[in-house]
């Protein structure tokens, strides 16, 4: 998910310091987010390829585990940053 974080970078980059948490989350975004569609991230395309493992069957059984994980690092990281910072 390069393409996101390089858009990030071009919209925020100069306005926004780079210890900024902005960039913690985008790059836990990139990196998790991906995996909710099969085609968002490297793992799911060579998923499907060397498996033959369809994109209905991957929305099907993994989309909603992927979200719920990504919804809980999201949840982790804002009460990381609630309890430490």
């Amino acid at each position: 998910n390069v393409p996101l974080v390089q858009a990030s970078i071009n919209m925020f980059g100069n306005k926004t310091p780079m210890d900024d948490p902005l960039w913690q989350l985008t790059a836990l975004a990139a990196g998790t987010g991906g995996s909710i569609l099969s085609v968002g991230s490297i793992a799911g395309v060579t998923l499907m390829t060397m498996e033959g493992v369809g994109y209905l069957w991957y929305c099907r059984r993994i989309s909603l585990w992927a979200a719920l994980g990504f919804a809980g690092g999201i949840g982790t990281y804002q009460l990381e940053r609630l309890v430490f910072a």
